[in-house]
């Protein structure tokens, strides 16, 4: 979440769906510090969630190495960027809008989604077998999570506000090797 001050607007992202989801006075505090109202609460250095991170990013890295490996010059990677940096990220959605619209690619590493109040980073956009775009999130867990589903959602979202054809479907890609698929209207 951020909040640009000049505008007096908060810009969410689909882990803010996430936390929000888990614990509402939890988010709704970090609004209220983020807005100044409160002091912010320091979390302690988590060791242990740290390292799911890195394993998280490990698990993300594999992924992306084995669709390199499988199709090299059907993948667009995308830079990332702080969302806050407001030209980078205007360029990063411009690349995947570029990337949305070439035939050539099959899949998209990082695409980036921007709106007013919104913005958000799919770990993977991939064309399925009838050339609509299919949402994947790379996921450490063994099964999937209705928070997990619910970010899909998010970028399900803003393919369809970009007008851009998208699967029926979206994807987890697990920590054990497993695809775990689910239905957008579910």
């Amino acid at each position: 979440m951020r909040y640009i001050e000049n505008e007096g607007r908060l810009v969410t992202s689909a882990s803010d769906l996430k936390a929000a989801s888990e614990c509402e006075f939890a988010w709704v505090r970090a609004i209220d510090a983020r807005l100044g109202r409160i002091a912010q609460v320091v979390e302690p250095e988590d060791l242990t969630l740290e390292r799911a991170a890195r394993l998280g990013d490990r698990h993300e890295q594999r992924v992306l190495e084995q669709y390199l490996a499988d199709d090299p010059d059907g993948v667009a990677t995308i830079e990332q960027v702080w969302s806050g940096d407001a030209p980078a990220l205007a360029e990063a959605v411009r690349l995947t809008n570029a990337a949305l619209a070439d035939p050539s690619v099959r899949i998209i590493y990082q695409a980036a989604f921007a709106t007013p109040d919104f913005v958000g980073f799919a770990d993977f956009l991939v064309r399925d077998e009838s050339g609509r775009w299919l949402v994947q999130d790379t996921k450490l867990a063994r099964r999937a999570r209705v928070t997990a589903l619910m970010q899909l959602a998010a970028y399900v979202q803003r393919l369809d506000d970009l007008g851009v054809e998208r699967s029926d479907r979206v994807e987890l890609l697990l920590g054990d090797g497993t695809t775990s698929s689910h239905l957008v209207d579910d």
